[in-house]
Parts: structure tokens; C-alpha cells; sequence
């Protein structure tokens, strides 16, 4: 779980420490917090439910505090959001409940596994961005998912996700154990810092991300690990998935985010033949 230093902090039980995964407790306000403004992928989203899903609901997996969420309803479709953390479904809530009424009432969350759910209806379009695919542990989660997505499209259907490209980059020193911080000085008597480690393992293509954050209010101090596994499929791994299932690729994107991680999103595109 803890790896170099984070497990050298963690042998020393210091009081007040507690774990989470990222998605949980403490670090899935801190991760909302990091990721709210990432907006790559918004354009080739907003464009696919303008073409998919003009008077059709748009189903997002993998929802998470509802950034990409927040923008369709925005632009005036209906979504549904699904993501396995109850607790960035709760910030997604609070963050619903302070849009005003003509927004909040095209957003519904649902928790779930991205992998296995069951909806009662069908929809144009279905999302699944922030390479959220590395959530998944085996290229046989992936084709699980690709089975209940299917199941989960109406005619002509699309499904948009992406992943991120292993090249050079996915091997940098920055996934080599490299430690980053980030401190927060949010008044007086308020002070947090988080240190941030990502170690690659590139047999099994996957990586452990490491956190320890100290949060400093009132005169106390907790102290808060973190851990979180990401899978890195290889291309032909997933394009192989693919050529199993009843979808084609419609279109094919390259992003370069930052740190220059490239990053590729495909669109894929369900035949109204597979419904026979």
C-alpha cells in the first residue's frame, strides 16, 4: 500500500493518523480540490451530446464531485451521474444543491460500479473521462464494462472514454517515487500540506499513488494517509477489447495534458445490428 517514505511515516503511528483511499474521506475533497478545473476534455463532450443526446439524457461513469456534470447541465441536457464513492458523490450533491433550481433538476446521481450496473433506461451518450479506465484492475474489468455499456445505449449510441498512452512520459521520474507537496495556508489557525508520491511497477504496468497530508486547525493536528491503485492497459489490450464487443470506433482524439502525459480518447459507436 505505502511505499519509500509514506511507509516509513506510517511504521511511526503518529497520533491522530488515519488512512483513505483518494476517493474517500479527506482526499475526495482534496482531490475535487486539484481537479475541479481540468477542462481537456469538456470541448469533445460538450460537442458528442450536442450531436448525441439533444433531448436525450447523457450518462457519466465515474461522475466523482460532478465536474464534467455541472457543464453539460449547463448547456441544457439531462444527466445522470454514477460513481462508486459515496463520499465525492456527497460533495457532487452539495455542489448540486447550491445551483439554481433550472440546473440542479436536469442532475441525478446514482451510486455504482462502473463495471456492473443496472439503470432502467437507455442513453445516446455515455462518458467516461479523467482516464478514469485505470480505476479498473484487469482488461477483463474493461470488457465488463464494455458489456454493461452496451446494455445501456440506446440505437446508434455512443460511448467516449479515455486513457493514457504508455510512452516515455508514463515512464518519467515523476512515477518513479518522485515526491511533490502542496500547502495550503487558509487562515491563521488553519494550515495543510500534502505530499504526493506515484511509484510505477512496469511489469504489471500500474502504479501506487501516496499521500500524506497534516491538516493543522484550532491547535490540533491530524495526520492523514492515503493510497490509491491505477492500472495503465496496454493499447492493444484494450483495442483488442474492442474488436470483441459490438462497437467500432466512430473517432480517435490526442490530448497532451500536463507533464506532457498523452492521453487518447475514443469514441465508440454502437451498430443499431447489435440490437437483433
Amino acid at each position: 500500500m505505502y511505499f519509500g517514505v509514506f511507509q516509513e511515516l506510517r511504521k511511526l503511528n503518529m497520533p491522530g493518523s488515519v488512512d483513505f483511499d483518494l476517493y474517500e474521506g479527506y482526499y475526495s475533497e482534496f482531490y475535487e480540490a486539484i481537479t475541479s478545473r481540468t477542462d481537456y476534455d469538456i470541448a469533445l463532450i460538450l460537442e458528442q451530446a450536442k450531436q448525441q443526446a439533444d433531448g436525450g439524457k447523457v450518462l457519466e461513469l465515474a461522475c466523482g464531485s460532478g465536474r464534467i456534470l455541472m457543464h453539460l447541465a449547463n448547456r441544457g441536457f439531462s444527466v445522470v451521474g454514477l460513481d462508486l464513492s459515496g463520499d465525492m458523490l456527497k460533495i457532487c450533491r452539495t455542489k448540486q444543491a447550491q445551483l439554481p433550481a433550472r440546473l440542479s433538476s436536469r442532475i441525478e446521481v446514482v451510486q455504482g460500479d462502473m463495471t456492473e450496473f443496472t439503470l432502467p433506461e437507455r442513453y445516446p451518450l455515455i462518458v467516461l473521462s479523467a482516464t478514469s479506465i485505470s480505476l479498473l484492475r484487469e482488461i477483463e474489468d474493461f470488457k465488463r464494462m464494455l458489456e454493461t455499456v452496451e446494455r445501456h445505449l440506446a440505437p446508434g449510441g455512443r460511448f467516449i472514454f479515455d486513457y493514457v498512452l504508455s510512452n516515455q512520459s508514463h515512464n518519467s521520474e515523476y512515477r518513479g517515487g518522485r515526491i511533490n507537496s502542496v500547502t495550503l495556508n487558509l487562515g491563521p489557525d488553519h494550515k495543510q500540506f500534502v505530499l504526493i508520491g506515484e511509484e510505477e511497477n512496469l511489469q504489471q504496468q500500474s502504479a501506487v499513488m501516496n499521500f500524506y497530508a497534516e491538516v493543522i486547525q484550532s491547535g490540533e493536528t491530524r495526520r492523514i494517509f492515503g493510497s490509491t491503485f491505477k492500472k495503465f492497459f496496454a493499447e492493444e489490450d484494450i483495442m483488442g477489447a474492442i474488436a470483441e464487443s459490438p462497437f467500432r470506433i466512430a473517432e480517435s482524439r490526442m490530448y497532451t495534458l500536463e507533464g506532457d502525459e498523452n492521453v487518447r480518447c475514443l469514441i465508440l459507436e454502437r451498430g443499431a445490428e447489435s440490437y437483433e
